[in-house]
């Protein structure tokens, strides 16, 4: 290996791992405040319903954020964007720490959401930019990967420091401090990050003569939300709002569901749910090798989630008996997890053969949204499934939105190879 190649190698590694903790950060930040519930309902006398409501604003705001963020990606820059983001969540824990009352959550939610919206459009359009084309697959997947730890890291870390402190606002406090502390590494480390930003003109220059874009490519579709015209943006989000959708049941219900359906007790049903995240976070690991191995996304999508859909029915069915519930999930996330960087992999490959790279952020941030809506629906829809006692129904649920995510992946695939021929 060149000197010049060693040097690249260990710029993109640096890179991928600054993204990666303020991927991390941004997941931490959805439970903060669910994290501190136990502390902050009885200060403030409010209900779970209320509290609920909180968390509502947090997502909603973030999922409108997140479309909005991508044209500003696009417009501005990622790093400035990136770095704005992290402020934002800085300024969400501080002023947490600071409420004086329940009304003052929403606005800290609010603020944690926008926040949150800016992570996925800044962070892929620097990757697609900066990191070699080789190493994408496995940015993909480490980048997500650090997402999910940070999700875990949040209720531990809140938890245990308001419990040694005696106080929840010196927990919120403590996660603006680490907001802060991410904000100061990515600004010390801002040569990498340039390098991004300088490559944005020298991209659009090269899509400018790109024969792809000059095969029937309308440039004036670049601009503002004109890109919301092509149908291959719209199935990508379908794809992660019906991927999301199926997961929303299993985050807010698996282990009232395995409860009920295959009378478990309150340790296994929860596990069953555990076992799902291990399962997925196996299924991103090995996802990046098999996003370089095959190219052709569409297809890696379609077999791993295929797979999942039928340990969803496998499940519905009870064929199996008790005993195959957690191995029965393990497989149903690893499908989940290794369609995962080859899902980012479709992303990039729609943008570059249909609006060209200076789109990056714009389209990840529509399509990332799609994950948003696909969450704060799923328990409003399948919570009246479950109080009417349809609790196998759900699990069916769960695989019909798998293979609708099959269907959207390929149809999003089917139309980039047409273009690219």
């Amino acid at each position: 290996m060149t000197e010049s190649a060693e040097q690249t190698r260990r710029q993109d590694i640096l890179l991928i791992t600054l993204l990666g903790v303020a991927h991390g950060l941004s997941h931490f930040f959805h439970l903060v405040i669910p994290s501190l519930f136990a502390w902050i309902m009885p200060e403030f006398e409010t209900s779970f319903a209320q509290m609920g409501s909180v968390m509502t604003v947090f997502f909603v705001t973030s999922s409108l954020g997140q479309a909005a963020s991508g044209v500003l990606v696009d417009r501005f820059g990622a790093r400035i964007c990136l770095y704005a983001g992290v402020a934002l969540l800085a300024a969400a824990g501080f002023l947490l720490a600071g409420a004086q009352g329940y009304v003052w959550l929403f606005p800290a939610a609010a603020l944690a959401g926008l926040g949150n919206s800016v992570f996925h459009p800044a962070d892929y359009s620097i990757m697609n930019r900066a990191v070699h084309g080789d190493r994408l697959p496995f940015a993909f997947s480490i980048h997500s990967i650090v997402g999910n730890i940070g999700w875990a890291l949040a209720p531990v870390m809140m938890v245990a420091a308001a419990s040694a402190t005696g106080s929840w606002r010196l927990a919120a406090a403590s996660a603006g401090g680490v907001s802060l502390l991410v904000l100061v590494a990515l600004i010390f480390n801002h040569e990498i990050f340039a390098k991004s930003t300088g490559l944005e003109e020298a991209d659009a220059q090269k899509d400018a003569g790109d024969e792809s874009l000059s095969n029937g490519c309308d440039q004036s579709l670049i601009s503002s939300f004109a890109f919301l015209k092509m149908a291959a943006v719209w199935l990508c989000f379908l794809f992660f709002f019906c991927n999301s959708f199926a997961f929303g049941i299993l985050q807010n219900f698996a282990p009232s569901i395995f409860r009920a359906v295959y009378d478990l007790g309150l340790e296994l049903s929860t596990a069953s749910l555990t076992a799902y995240i291990l399962g997925s976070t196996t299924g991103i690991l090995a996802g990046g090798w098999v996003a370089k191995a095959f190219p052709r996304s569409d297809r890696v999508i379609a077999c791993s989630m295929t797979m999942s859909a039928v340990m969803a029915l496998l499940l519905a069915s009870e064929l199996l008996g008790t005993v195959s519930v957690l191995p029965l999930m393990a497989f149903m996330g690893l499908g989940v997890g290794i369609a995962t960087p080859s899902r980012d992999m479709l992303i990039r490959g729609t943008c570059k053969s249909l609006l060209g790279t200076e789109s990056f952020g714009r389209v990840y941030g529509f399509t990332y949204c799609g994950m948003d809506v696909g969450q704060t629906l799923a328990p409003l829809v399948v919570g009246p499934l479950l109080d009417a006692r349809l609790f196998s129904l759900a699990l069916v649920l769960v695989a019909i939105f798998q293979v609708c995510a099959v269907a959207t992946a390929v149809g999003a695939g089917r139309g980039q190879s047409r273009e690219q021929k």
